[in-house]
């Protein structure tokens, strides 16, 4: 009991801190919250957790952008994540825990390694197919592994989107994915929910809008370079001790 209690704890204070990341750079939480809840909780339930939170942390961005939404690149990204998402979820309930480790952490850091690599690129990439792609691989990493930024993320770049239009755009899509993919692997098995305490359960919620205002407030006395720096820093921490323990656990 003692045990669940400080791990319940540990998952608040990592909501808090990944709300406020959010708030501050648009997307993240799922890619930071991820690997740290597997390691907690297990591969299964920590994504679950992961894909249950991510529901809510963009609600409380979207109300304040709703007029920078831009409904129709939102659909063509959309519409083909949707799509993967039924048999990304079957993979996800019946794959071997490791494998999920291993999943999540490959994506974080790839996602990573990629964003480092595509900021150099001058070459403007847009249309169906890109915006396809990129819903296709936000679809299938947020079920697999509760991580669809980085897809979103490369995405920006390539295709030059302007970065209000984006942190308002990946706010319902976000919301979305999650909702689906929650929904989808709980009809199929819903013995992966975590058996966290209530407290923590409504905690976690509360702790998600403590950190959109501290977001608020490190947004306003830090520097945008730094703050992408420190995300992309602990993610990359997180990522490879999620791969590290997969490798042990499939070994």
């Amino acid at each position: 009991m003692a045990e669940l209690t400080w791990i319940s704890l540990a998952i608040l204070a990592l909501v808090f801190a990944t709300s406020g990341i959010q708030r501050v750079t648009g997307s993240g939480f799922g890619l930071i919250l991820s690997p740290f809840v597997v390691l907690l909780i297990g591969a299964h339930e920590g994504v679950m957790l992961a894909n249950f939170l991510s529901i809510f942390a963009p609600i409380f961005i979207m109300w304040r952008t709703w007029r920078l939404i831009e409904w129709k690149r939102l659909a063509w990204i959309l519409i083909p994540a949707l799509a993967v998402m039924p048999p990304a979820a079957w993979v996800s309930v019946n794959a071997h825990e490791g494998v999920l480790y291993v999943a999540v952490g490959s994506l974080v850091i790839f996602g990573i390694l990629v964003s480092f690599v595509v900021h150099r690129i001058r070459l403007s990439i847009d249309g169906p197919f890109t915006r396809a792609a990129t819903g296709a691989a936000v679809g299938a990493g947020t079920v697999l592994a509760a991580v669809g930024a980085p897809a979103t993320a490369i995405y920006t770049v390539v295709s030059r989107w302007s970065i209000p239009a984006m942190i308002a755009t990946v706010q319902p899509l976000w919301m979305i994915v999650s909702i689906v993919s929650f929904g989808t692997k709980w009809a199929i098995d819903d013995g992966q929910l975590p058996g966290l305490p209530w407290w923590a359960w409504l905690g976690s919620v509360i702790a998600i809008i403590g950190g959109m205002y501290a977001g608020e407030w490190v947004q306003r006395h830090m520097n945008d370079a730094a703050m992408r720096r420190a995300v992309s820093a602990v993610a990359l921490l997180g990522g490879v001790l999620a791969l590290s323990m997969g490798i042990r656990v499939l070994v």
